[in-house]
């Protein structure tokens, strides 16, 4: 597997667009991160953070199941570039609208809609350049970039705009961006697809009704089939944990634990990827279990160490009590690990082959509204309540549903696990 994953990174080719992938995807966390610290610098209120969360989320609900069908009409390359060129464009307009949230939200928002276009065009991409014996190296290669570059963005963020302000992080998101369009530029001619027809709006309207009716069939699909939404109920209420907890972090670090909002992501966002990784590596070592027990263990871990770290004002007065809430940050990461991996897994494997594409599809938008729309009403309780009291709601919603989860019959014994990292 090593030499297969060297051996894809000498194409020159998928170097360029990979390289374009990592540092993309850290500019759009860093800029989100950024933004999320800079709104709450301004407002001190959680309410906002909420609408950034849905300024982000909401764009993949509406535009994500079409973007598909728009990509496929352009020649991949092309869109790449035009995609990460408005990306650069936006975040310069975010440096003279920075002391409007309003403005911040609505360049979000249309930030977030462009990317729509980036990713399927970015995934599509990979198998025109990369041999078919080389495609699981080639994608294992684009799922660790991702989540790595999640961990990398919210990390760097905040110490950097400590550092240069946000005016700073901006113009560096930009220059990212600005890179990404040069190293796409380079690429070979790769997508010589025959264009046949022009994309017409006549024709946009056609694919889109195709769509509509795809995803209608995908949710009555669903609807029927206990073994294909309870595993994707799961994936959305640990979704809805992770914004919940994203929206509240820059009030609990500054008014709980008293470090810098900036510190933050090193803090508490970066142990929890840590965390994420070493149950992906045990994981993989651990074949054969039973995914639904695991994911019972996950969320009942995940809502006691989120308990923990709500209750902090009861040890701050110990000279570790930070390493204290670093550990149990790398404990809710691991947990929530192992309600993903287990929880997406069953999703795959109880899903019919024809029907997978649209019910992946569903679940993205499903994880995205379950990211804004929870956190919307948990932004308004820590505003009128304290991020520490909203904590340990939601601990305890995680805890009792983690509870409930007991009560479940077990998959059938002899499925194997697959850990994709």
């Amino acid at each position: 597997m090593k030499t297969n994953l060297l051996s894809v990174l000498k194409s020159k080719d998928f170097s360029k667009l990979w390289t374009a992938q990592l540092l993309s995807q850290v500019a759009y966390h860093m800029l989100i991160f950024a933004s999320i610290l800079h709104i709450y610098d301004l407002t001190k209120s959680l309410t906002t953070i909420s609408l950034v969360m849905m300024a982000t989320a909401i764009p993949s609900v509406i535009f994500g199941p079409f973007s598909g069908a728009f990509t496929d009409k352009i020649r991949y390359k092309k869109v790449l570039i035009a995609t990460n060129i408005l990306r650069f464009l936006v975040v310069i307009l975010l440096i003279p609208a920075a002391h409007n949230t309003l403005a911040i939200l609505e360049l979000i928002f249309l930030m977030s809609t462009i990317t729509q276009f980036f990713s399927p065009a970015e995934l599509s991409s990979i198998p025109l350049i990369v041999k078919k014996d080389k495609l699981v190296a080639a994608n294992s290669i684009y799922l660790t970039t991702m989540y790595g570059s999640l961990i990398l963005g919210y990390g760097i963020a905040g110490p950097l705009q400590a550092i240069i302000g946000s005016y700073g992080v901006f113009l560096v998101i930009a220059g990212l961006y600005a890179v990404c369009s040069i190293l796409v530029y380079l690429m070979s001619e790769y997508d010589q697809k025959e264009i046949k027809h022009n994309l017409t709006l006549r024709r946009l309207e056609q694919s889109l009704v195709s769509i509509w009716q795809s995803t209608r069939s995908g949710l009555s699909y669903i609807r029927h089939r206990q073994k294909v939404y309870s595993p994707m109920f799961k994936l959305t209420v640990a979704w809805a944990m992770l914004g919940s907890f994203v929206v509240v972090l820059p009030g609990f670090a500054e008014k709980t634990l008293h470090i810098s909002t900036e510190y933050a992501g090193i803090i508490l966002i970066v142990p929890a990827g840590v965390g994420m990784l070493i149950a992906s590596w045990a994981l993989n070592r651990w074949q054969r279990f039973s995914k639904n027990t695991l994911i019972f263990f996950g969320f009942i871990v995940a809502g006691l160490a989120l308990l923990a770290m709500s209750l902090y004002s009861f040890y701050n007065f110990l000279n570790f009590s930070l390493l204290i809430a670093t550990a149990l940050m790398i404990i809710m990461g691991f947990a929530a690990a192992c309600v993903y991996v287990p929880a997406q897994t069953l999703l795959q494997i109880n899903s019919d082959g024809p029907m997978r594409g649209r019910v992946y599809g569903i679940s993205a938008m499903f994880l995205n509204l379950a990211m804004s729309i929870p956190a919307l009403f948990i932004g308004g309780i820590a505003d009128l309540t304290s991020p520490t009291i909203t904590l340990i709601l939601v601990a305890f919603v995680i805890i009792f549903y983690g509870a409930s989860l007991y009560f479940e019959d077990d998959e059938p014994a002899g499925i194997e696990l697959e850990v994709r990292v």
